[in-house]
């Protein structure tokens, strides 16, 4: 309902307030947050998915500062910022470990490589998604329809087997532990 994303982005607008690092400015208040969603026709009907009003929560002043104010924004685009600001934590994470070893390394190195991974883990998500197999939901009444779709089902069956096989592959280069 209304009432509770709006006491939800109150919630969420104290605890920013209340996490804010030193030196940075965060004058996001829950009224400009609620504001600014207005000015955004297309994120009204994303905000009413909670794990969505979340995310746009968390990238709209970033949002704002790349689109400007009314812009149409894409659930792409809102993932696309949500994505860059989980990278910049990540980086700044490795480059506080990488200083405690006495290391050094170029942060926009490090984004490169962790957007590429991003990029092409998404691609190979997406292209993993495509059904191969589907389970028939009726019998045949014709004895030679039958026996032909059961020559089809072991071939899908095949493809299947296959499919899994070449998916442990896939999913080997992105969680081996040393992809990266």
């Amino acid at each position: 309902t209304k009432q509770q994303m709006s006491n939800y982005i109150e919630k969420f607008a104290n605890i920013k307030s209340k996490s804010k690092k030193k030196g940075e400015n965060n004058d996001w208040t829950a009224k400009k947050y609620e504001e600014t969603l207005k000015n955004y026709p297309n994120l009204q009907k994303m905000i009413e998915e909670p794990f969505l009003l979340q995310i746009i929560l968390s990238v709209l002043p970033s949002l704002v500062e790349k689109y400007g104010v009314g812009n149409r924004i894409s659930k792409a685009q809102v993932y696309e910022v949500f994505n860059d600001q989980l990278i910049d934590i990540h980086i700044e994470n490795i480059i506080t470990k990488l200083s405690e070893l006495r290391m050094q390394m170029n942060s926009n190195k490090i984004k490169s490589i962790l957007k590429q991974y991003c990029l092409d883990l998404g691609f190979d998500m997406f292209q993993q998604g495509s059904q191969i197999a589907i389970e028939p939901e009726f019998q045949y009444q014709n004895p030679e329809i039958e026996n032909e779709h059961k020559d089809n089902i072991i071939e899908e069956k095949t493809e299947t087997e296959i499919k899994k096989i070449n998916t442990q592959d896939i999913w080997e280069k992105y969680f081996n532990g040393d992809s990266i």
